[in-house]
């Protein structure tokens, strides 16, 4: 497989993790950052260049480009990146407010892809599976958390930042987002940082998301006619199932584990991208996928 150059925008915490998954897969990496911090670090860890200069980076040889900036900044980084014509990675949210939605739709933008990395998560994926196969019977609904203290993201609230992930998991495992119904937000000095949501109804989607607890949760649990699948959190590699309809006993020894591949989701992404340069499909992350989560995200905002 060629060792494809791959110009990273940004060196934050995402932009670090993706450069060691880059360097990993055996990418070249040329760092574009505004300021000169982090510049030893990306260096020491693999970077082949480390730049401050737009112009400069761009000067590069590059094969793609991956985004991985505030996300304030993505809209006018795609304005910037139109002509160059290279495949995009952007990280999600595309972006944070219907304005520069509207202006990235009207963007002559080619092959470019949103990294919605639960989409590639494998335990995601199996309750997916096993919930279009009857697993636990008849769907009933599912339900997610993703909470914790604070946010190191300055620019978007924590619907736009969390509840991005939630709506990708919700098409992931039901095939597609239902309608909203209700929701609730919790709003400090005029900014979300907490949202209850309840989307459809057989299957219906509630999620919570929060920027208030304490401790980090990141759950789904799928309820069918037959039993419950649980998936308790991003970093372990089985889901639970609990068998039973409504009326059964709960009986602890019954449950079943079953695991799945534990490969980082983002290694995962990060080759799939990788593999389409080299000719292999497409990300099913693509823009049009990214506008279409946002637009839901836009009509949430709007019950809070």
């Amino acid at each position: 497989m060629k060792k494809f150059s791959i110009g990273l925008i940004g060196f934050g915490i995402w932009g670090k993790k993706i450069l060691e998954e880059l360097i990993f897969l055996q990418a070249k990496v040329h760092v574009f950052e505004v300021g000169l911090k982090g510049r030893t670090e990306a260096l020491s860890k693999g970077a082949s260049s480390f730049e401050t200069n737009f112009d400069s980076f761009m000067s590069c040889e590059l094969d793609a480009i991956i985004i991985a900036s505030s996300t304030s900044s993505h809209s006018d980084l795609l304005k910037l990146l139109t002509s160059s014509q290279l495949p995009i990675f952007v990280e999600k949210p595309l972006t944070n407010n219907s304005s520069d939605l509207s202006e990235i739709q009207q963007l002559d933008l080619q092959s470019v892809f949103v990294m919605h990395i639960w989409k590639y998560h494998s335990g995601v994926r199996l309750l997916g599976r096993l919930a279009r196969e009857g697993r636990v019977g008849e769907i009933k609904g599912v339900k997610s958390i993703r909470a914790n203290w604070t946010s190191p993201r300055t620019d978007t609230n924590s619907l736009w930042n969390l509840a991005i992930h939630d709506l990708s998991i919700c098409e992931t495992i039901l095939g597609d987002i239902p309608k909203r119904k209700q929701a609730v937000g919790e709003r400090h000095s005029g900014e979300l940082r907490g949202v209850v949501a309840l989307m459809g109804s057989e299957p219906y989607y509630h999620f919570e998301v929060s920027n208030r607890y304490p401790e980090k949760l990141r759950e789904i649990r799928v309820f069918g006619t037959e039993g419950v699948m649980v998936l308790t959190d991003e970093k372990v590699d089985y889901i639970s199932i609990y068998n039973g309809d409504d009326g059964s006993e709960l009986l602890l020894d019954s449950m079943e584990k079953i695991h799945f591949d534990s490969t980082p989701p983002l290694r995962v992404e990060l080759q799939v991208f990788l593999d389409f340069l080299n000719g292999g499909v497409p990300p099913e992350t693509d823009l049009e996928e990214g506008i279409r989560l946002i637009q839901h995200l836009i009509e949430i905002e709007k019950l809070v």
